[in-house]
């Protein structure tokens, strides 16, 4: 059946304002037409029939609906974050919404074009569309606040805000019994996105949580790449806690599932990873090699992607007191990054400190950690990066016998963990 009659079925009904014990009263249960809005269930020719009748249309027909269904399809493939099909279906739908489409879909389609601007990374239609969306949230209805406060969390997700990501997504996951598209796929990619969020934030059982619901959902469907995702993310979470026994067969699991898949941007991610556990473990020489093997996979990537095993392989050899190769991946990682903006990597102000730590510190080493980087992760609420550089800060000030300002540091760094661990 796929999932346009379902949800034409489902458009139809609410623009008659119509329930579902109403629509399905005579000719099925209700818990069927449930499953036939939400494309789990295909219906014989005759029900379809009898359903159109009551909602004046004939579903089969697609001239009826098409305008609405084009609407879905493009709804469902952003979802999917099908890139190039949602970029097809949006350039025909901008020039045609003075068309038949339902107009309580327009709210629903200017609303996710949020996520489509997010998903293209056109950061400048996302920022606007979010500002003029927040002076109208007031006024929707609960199906338009799920996705608005989804969508927000996307965007906010986008600028390093994760914090405000994970407001959103969990506000969001309030309104998720509404009337929603495609509903279950939408409440387990809601589950994995908090888990995301929440793994972003250093919230390692909160991700956990949400993150094996999501899993298990994915598991039942065969959605192998989904599960994959999930393993990676819950491997980050068990080596944070320090469970890297847990974070190895997560890493192992999920690319036994990228093998078969032959996803390079999901091996990357376990390389990655299985190149922090090595590190957590003290195995510089594993994790190494495993950075270099992420590294090269990535030789083709973009920049902000490039720029995360070039760190990784620095500190490692940092840590060694090799400051031969350390210096080769910082010369590396600084010149990649000099151009870019804080807010588009946080690896910028990673080399900035290498590059002081690896060649020598002076006067404005201080500056730089006080007066752009501390605030900059502050304001994005990013309070494990920012103990990192207080730290950091601590130690340079002990090291250089200026005691009552490490203590200062050293107290701050006290404070901020205690605080931050008793809210999160």
């Amino acid at each position: 059946m796929g999932i346009d009659l379902g949800q034409a079925i489902r458009i139809n009904r609410l623009r008659l304002n119509m329930t579902q014990t109403e629509l399905a009263s005579g000719i099925i249960s209700v818990s069927y037409l449930s499953k036939i809005e939400n494309g789990t269930a295909e219906p014989p020719k005759e029900i379809v029939e009898l359903l159109g009748e009551k909602l004046k249309l004939d579903p089969l027909k697609p001239d009826n609906t098409i305008n609405d269904q084009y609407v879905l399809r493009w709804f469902y493939h952003i979802m999917q974050a099908n890139v190039d099909e949602s970029i097809r279906l949006y350039n025909k739908l901008k020039h045609n919404l003075t068309t038949a489409i339902d107009k309580k879909l327009l709210s629903l389609i200017e609303i996710h074009k949020l996520h489509y601007f997010n998903l293209i990374s056109d950061k400048t239609e996302a920022e606007k569309l979010a500002l003029s969306l927040q002076k109208s949230s007031n006024r929707f209805t609960e199906t338009e606040k799920y996705y608005y406060l989804k969508f927000l969390g996307n965007y906010h997700y986008t600028q390093l805000n994760y914090r405000k990501a994970l407001e959103c997504y969990q506000e969001a996951e309030k309104y998720s019994k509404s009337d929603i598209f495609h509903q279950l796929e939408e409440i387990y990619s809601l589950y994995y996105l908090i888990g995301s969020a929440a793994s972003k934030c250093m919230e390692p059982h909160l991700c956990i949580l949400y993150t094996i619901r999501a899993l298990d959902y994915y598991q039942k469907n065969y959605n192998l790449k989904k599960c994959a995702d999930c393993h990676i993310l819950l491997g980050i979470s068990y080596r944070r806690l320090n469970d890297l026994e847990k974070a190895t067969e997560c890493y192992q699991y999920a690319i036994r599932l990228v093998e078969k898949n032959e996803n390079k941007e999901q091996l990357i991610l376990c390389y990655q990873n299985l190149g922090n556990v090595y590190s957590s473990s003290g195995k510089s020489l594993e994790a190494i090699n495993y950075f270099l093997k992420n590294y090269e996979l990535r030789i083709d990537s973009s920049l902000q992607s490039k720029l995360i095993p070039i760190s990784s392989l620095m500190k490692e050899y940092y840590k060694l007191n090799d400051m031969e190769n350390a210096k080769v991946w910082l010369d590396l990682g600084f010149n990649l990054s000099k151009n870019l903006d804080p807010s588009e990597s946080i690896f910028v102000y990673e080399f900035q400190v290498y590059q002081y730590l690896i060649n020598g510190i002076n006067n404005s080493f201080e500056s730089l950690i006080i007066d752009h980087i501390i605030p900059f992760f502050r304001e994005k609420q990013l309070y494990y990066q920012e103990a990192t550089y207080i730290k950091i800060l601590s130690d340079y000030y002990f090291d250089n016998r200026k005691y009552k300002l490490a203590a200062t540091y050293y107290q701050m760094l006290v404070n901020d963990t205690k605080y931050h661990t008793e809210r999160g």
